[in-house]
């Protein structure tokens, strides 16, 4: 980048509506203004153009002002313009040493804070040093974000936390599929615990034993008796009913025939032989036949007890106790078994079997030999209880498995205590709850930004990596040209320890500064021990502060393309680093370095010193004016203004005398103290104080010996010219015969 001039400058400091005179800059453009111009003003303007940052524009609008600043600023690419608050165009290429440099980067006056190292770090890195440090800075500030979201995320997840448990453990709970049996398993065995003397009294399942028709029931009501002719039973009760037998009739009978011993009746002796009445009272009452019958009596004895309604209802009863142990022990342990509702039948149906079957035996007790059927009521009550007991079987069947179930129960109750219980009931509600809703997604999204967080810590771990490689690469010879320049200002400290660290996370330069063999570390500020403000004078830090200016654009591989701008850079520095300085000045410009040099100053005779420096390139000089309206830039004659007061007055009046510049007006009152310097410069010691060009001639009329008595006459007429003017400077006068006068005096004083 190449500054050919500001065109134009309104409303910025002191520069309300600036006249922009002269020509266009040179390689070396050197820039006069005293202070409170507008010097740091010019800077400003070219660091908002190079960061493209309009504050450092409108916080020096003009006070008072009606309208926004506006700056126009030709480049070798074209005219970029400020308006609006903003730049049309802006050129990074620029490198300004000014105050701001040096408070940014370099110390504040009395500390080296630790923005201003870091701000000089990035300066060292360069921009392949700077754009690793903004990855790193960005991953860190990313990884700072990132553990933002984490807390805030961490901090709704613990309020879903179980009481006891940490947040790390509560995440590590793995799911099960399972989790709702293991929950309600788990709450069983605590609430046995809870309840532990009912679960020791309480028994298992009873298995009681199903009612049913006595063994060989059927079989009896349709046996006979072999040798006992069918129609004996009728032939036996007509004999009874005839002789109106009526109870025991039968037994009579039966104990006769015992004494019926021989063939004659032992009642009426009467021949037994033949009798069919009696061979059928022998086959009646036969031991058979007897046995028989005695069955029968004893089948009813039996049935009766089989389906009692005793039996009926301690069977029924048996079941509902079971299943109200069932519905107990259900609490406690995952019972499959369910009552079926058969023992709610059982009394109605074992009467109605008993009823049945009892009809049945009576008619076979009526008669005995005759075979008796099953009623349809007998068939219809057997299938019935039939069907019932199944189902009452099925569930004794599964008392079997619940009796199990339940003596594990009673197991563990007698083996777990009550906080392990307790424990593992909450655990259990523990993964419930990590893997419901909405604390899954909570969870979910929890681990995700841990992920990522760790993903981002790993790539700033490798970004710094690279950082501190490149940064090993660069600071020990950074370090070397720093100290380079300040040996060549004479400086009696040197940069030592030039490293970085990363206090407060974003990378930063530390350094000691060492004297002889003692080093004072900038990053400390004890009350007690020597540090930078005590050690380093106004000048030193000038020295420093330029030193490090002098390295960055050193090592600038791009600074063919820039242009470099100091802002009074010998502030505080004795003859010879204001000599250095101005020679390092020159050796940044010269024809293989900078595209450009700019200095500001207030010190015509530094600006000289660099000015008679440069060779074989352009120098421009202008100055920064000052008037009532405002401050100007307008081109300056360097060379004139640094002569001393008689040289600058004879310069003066040569150019006029010769038509090349100056007005007549100011010369009227030139010629005649230049002609008394003159005389006092030739002839020291011969001319008292307080004497002036009257007086002076006045001893070269008295003495015609006098070396200046050939000039009498001129010197004469041009006191006499120039007398009324010094008595009243607005005594008309013509230009050419000012002209004229001056040509005669600058032909006595030497001039051409």
């Amino acid at each position: 980048m190449f500054l050919k001039k500001f065109t134009a400058i309104k409303n910025v400091g002191r520069f309300k509506s600036a006249r922009i005179g002269g020509g266009e800059y040179g390689d070396f453009t050197l820039i006069y203004g005293g202070n409170g111009r507008g010097k740091t003003t010019f800077c400003s303007i070219l660091r908002s153009l190079q960061q493209d940052d309009p504050t450092f524009i409108q916080r020096r609008k003009t006070f008072g002002a009606d309208s926004e600043p506006e700056v126009a600023v030709l480049l070798d690419s074209g005219l970029v313009r400020f308006s609006g608050g903003s730049w049309n165009s802006t050129k990074p290429g620029i490198h300004i040493f000014d105050q701001h440099f040096v408070n940014e980067n370099v110390h504040g006056g009395e500390q080296v804070g630790v923005e201003q190292r870091r701000n000089f770090y990035r300066i060292v890195v360069g921009a392949t040093g700077v754009a690793l440090a903004e990855e790193v800075d960005k991953l860190d500030a990313d990884v700072a974000s990132k553990q933002t979201e984490i807390a805030t995320e961490k901090k709704v997840l613990e309020q879903h936390l179980p009481v006891g448990m940490k947040l790390e453990a509560f995440l590590k709970l793995k799911a099960s599929a399972d989790i709702d049996k293991e929950i309600e398993k788990a709450a069983k065995i605590l609430n046995a615990i809870n309840n532990s003397a009912a679960i020791e009294s309480r028994k298992l399942l009873g298995a009681p034993k199903l009612l049913a028709l006595p063994s060989g029931f059927l079989e009896l009501v349709k046996k006979g008796v072999d040798g006992v002719g069918a129609d004996a039973t009728d032939r036996v009760q007509q004999q009874l009913a005839r002789h109106q037998f009526r109870e025991g009739g039968e037994a009579w009978l039966s104990e006769g025939l015992s004494h019926a011993v021989g063939e004659h009746c032992p009642f009426c002796a009467a021949s037994l032989l033949g009798n069919s009445l009696v061979d059928t009272y022998r086959g009646y009452f036969s031991e058979a036949y007897a046995s028989h019958k005695t069955a029968i009596a004893e089948m009813e004895t039996t049935l009766n007890q089989s389906l009692s309604s005793t039996e009926a209802l301690k069977l029924e009863r048996a079941f509902v106790d079971a299943a109200s142990d069932a519905e107990f022990w259900k609490r406690y342990c995952n019972l499959d078994y369910e009552p079926s509702g058969a023992a709610d039948r059982i009394s109605v149906e074992v009467e109605a079997l008993l009823d049945a079957a009892k009809a049945m035996l009576e008619a076979k007790k009526s008669s005995p030999l005759e075979p008796v059927e099953a009623s349809t009521e007998f068939l219809d009550a057997q299938a019935n209880w039939l069907a019932t007991t199944k189902e009452l079987e099925a569930e004794v069947a599964a008392f079997g498995e619940a009796n199990r179930l339940i003596q594990a129960v009673k197991d563990v109750n007698a083996t777990t205590d009550k906080l392990n219980a307790e424990t593992v009931l909450a655990t259990l509600e523990a993964v419930k709850k990590r893997h419901s809703e909405p604390v899954l997604s909570l969870a979910t999204n929890y681990e995700n930004l841990k992920r990522e967080k760790t993903a981002l810590v790993a790539k700033k771990s490798t970004k710094k990596e690279a950082l501190d490689t490149y940064d090993n690469s660069i600071l020990d010879a950074y370090e070397a040209d720093i100290n380079r320049f300040l040996s060549s200002f004479g400086a009696s400290f040197r940069l030592a320890q030039f490293s970085k660290n990363y206090v407060g996370k974003v990378p930063q330069s530390t350094y000691c500064l060492r004297f002889d063999s003692s080093d004072v570390d900038v990053t400390k500020t004890s009350g007690d021990d020597p540090g930078f403000d005590t050690t380093m004078s106004a000048g030193d830090k000038s020295t420093l502060a330029l030193a490090f200016f002098l390295s960055q654009i050193a090592r600038d591989p791009d600074i063919k393309q820039k242009t470099i701008v100091f802002d009074d850079p010998f502030t505080s520095l004795d003859d010879f680093r204001r000599t250095m300085t101005a020679k390092e000045i020159v050796r940044a410009g010269a024809t293989d370095k900078a595209a450009q040099v700019i200095v500001l100053s207030h010190d015509k005779f530094f600006l000289d010193t660099v000015r008679s420096l440069i060779h074989g390139q352009s120098c421009t000089p202008f100055q920064i004016s000052a008037s009532a309206s405002g401050s100007s830039i307008e081109p300056w004659n360097l060379e004139l203004e640094v002569k001393e007061g008689y040289l600058q007055d004879h310069m003066r009046l040569q150019e006029f005398a010769d038509g090349r510049g100056g007005n007549a007006r100011d010369m009227r009152l030139i010629m005649r103290p230049l002609l008394e310097r003159y005389i006092r410069y030739r002839f020291p010691n011969q001319v008292l104080e307080g004497k002036w060009l009257g007086d002076m001639i006045a001893a070269v009329r008295a003495d015609t010996a006098h070396p200046l008595t050939p000039r009498y006459n001129e010197l004469d007429d041009i006191n006499s010219f120039t007398a009324p003017f010094h008595h009243d400077p607005n005594t008309p006068f013509d230009d050419d015969e000012v002209r004229a006068y001056a040509q005669r005096t600058v032909a006595i004083v030497g001039g051409c």
